[in-house]
């Protein structure tokens, strides 16, 4: 059995989670734009954004490779008395679970560099592809941008709130970057440190045209933001793809 790397995590991530009106203002426009009425989260987590998009209307559907992660979506949509179907399955294998055709797929929050070599993000990407209807979206974005990649952070604070703080700290191994994330506890009741560490794909613009055409994806829009400003190398500090089937 495949050990789950976010078992030790999952109760923890929200902490991550922030109330970002553009964001959400962001996928409304874009559904409403492009005609989406079913969504595949393909990276749920812990559910944030199966909420966002149902509150939208749409008939959505989640899937992440943690059941951890899902045991946490599974308990936030119960709290909003949600019945939205979850499978636990690692986006390289979407087309050995779901038949439907998607008017969209997301892959969402840097979800998108988990797998760190070529082949396996192709076939990500063609299992994403496989499960979109014809003139459907794949949506992703991530933090690294070729501006931001100039002069990457070593420490990124990422929380500091009364009762717990979360830094980042992040070495830089060719295309690829290990993040240290450090949790701090710090209630009236409790004083802990947690650690946990990841690696993702470093993949910039550039690199994300070539794998997406050898996907034999054709369009492809590039924001740097969540107003959609167009992709700038150098000054965005997002690149967020929406990507045509």
């Amino acid at each position: 059995m495949v050990e789950d790397p976010y078992s030790d995590l999952a109760e923890r991530y929200d902490w991550m989670q922030f109330s970002n009106p553009l964001r959400d203002e962001f996928f409304r426009r874009l559904f409403e734009n492009h005609n989406v009425t079913t969504v595949l989260d393909c990276a749920c987590g812990t559910g944030s954004d199966l909420i966002l998009f149902n509150s939208f209307g749409c008939d959505v559907h989640g899937a992440d490779l943690s059941e951890a992660m899902l045991a946490q979506a599974r308990k936030k949509l119960s709290e909003v008395n949600l019945n939205i179907p979850l499978r636990n399955t690692n986006f390289c294998d979407l087309a050995e679970h779901f038949r439907s055709n998607f008017d969209a797929v997301v892959c969402l929050s840097n979800a998108i560099n988990e797998p760190l070599q070529d082949a396996e993000t192709l076939q990500a990407l063609c299992n994403m592809k496989s499960v979109l209807r014809d003139g459907g979206i794949l949506v992703f974005d991530q933090g690294q941008t070729d501006a931001t990649m100039k002069k990457p952070p070593r420490f990124d604070p990422i929380v500091n709130e009364r009762d717990y703080s979360r830094l980042f700290v992040i070495d830089y191994l060719k295309n690829q970057m290990e993040v240290h994330m450090f949790d701090f506890i710090h209630t009236e009741s409790e004083r802990d440190f947690k650690h946990n560490s990841f690696r993702i794909r470093i993949r910039l613009k550039d690199s994300w045209d070539l794998i997406l055409r050898e996907a034999e994806f054709t369009k492809i829009d590039y924001f740097g933001d969540w107003q959609f400003t167009p992709y700038d190398k150098e000054h965005s500090r997002r690149l967020i793809a929406v990507v045509h089937k």
